[in-house]
């Protein structure tokens, strides 16, 4: 399993901090942009990070960015994310399936994208089998905690949903969100079935030795993407 950071920041002054502090381990993240809609919080605007890269106040240029968009008008912000790739590299675009992304047609509107549902704690398996072939879709994710805030409490019973994509032929990428750390990353290890991504927000975010976290996730013989 590889590791990347889920980034979640409320303010262009926190983003700065916390990419200035994990850019030291990682080269991939996975950044959260919430609208205040579909879940209470505000998080940094994509525009702000586009600001920091036009500035060079930060410099992104040689890593990898996924975005999770937990927004209602998510079409809006892939308009902005078409904007920002001009200037750092981004790979793939998670929308929540409760809003019925229509994945197929945007992937051939925005083609140097990929796109892939997050389901919620709520959506089962069953519901992505009614809207998407799970063969042909190329990554998931599935929160592990009710999206919006980090520091939320993991939900063991979302791991579940892992051994049933597997067993309904889901062969590609599976991303885990919400409350990774050392805690719940023991019941991950233990799996039949395992996710291929795992994105820890508040535990390296938070963390007031973050070289000791990084050396807690080698420990358990995890790569830092």
């Amino acid at each position: 399993m590889k590791v990347m950071p889920s980034v979640l920041t409320n303010s262009p002054e926190e983003f700065s901090l916390q990419m200035n502090r994990l850019t030291k381990y990682f080269s991939y993240f996975q950044i959260d942009i919430a609208d205040g809609q579909f879940v209470p919080n505000v998080t940094t605007k994509i525009e702000d990070i586009a600001l920091f890269q036009r500035s060079k106040i930060l410099d992104l240029r040689s890593l990898m960015f996924d975005f999770h968009l937990m927004v209602v008008d998510y079409e809006k912000e892939i308009e902005k994310l078409v904007q920002l790739s001009q200037l750092i590299k981004i790979n793939i675009i998670f929308i929540h399936h409760s809003l019925r992304p229509n994945l197929q047609k945007l992937s051939q509107d925005y083609p140097q994208f990929s796109f892939a549902p997050t389901l919620d704690t709520r959506d089962q398996v069953e519901d992505i089998k009614k809207y998407y072939d799970p063969k042909k879709l190329q990554y998931l994710q599935i929160m592990t905690v009710t999206p919006g805030f980090q520091g939320s409490s993991f939900i063991n019973d979302s791991l579940k949903k892992i051994e049933h994509l597997r067993l309904v032929n889901y062969r590609a990428k599976i991303y885990i969100d919400g409350a990774v750390n050392d805690h719940s990353i023991p019941s991950i290890m233990k799996l039949k079935y395992q996710p291929d991504f795992l994105c820890p927000g508040s535990f390296l975010s938070k963390a007031e030795n973050l070289e000791e976290r990084i050396n807690y996730l080698k420990s358990q013989n995890l790569i830092i993407a």
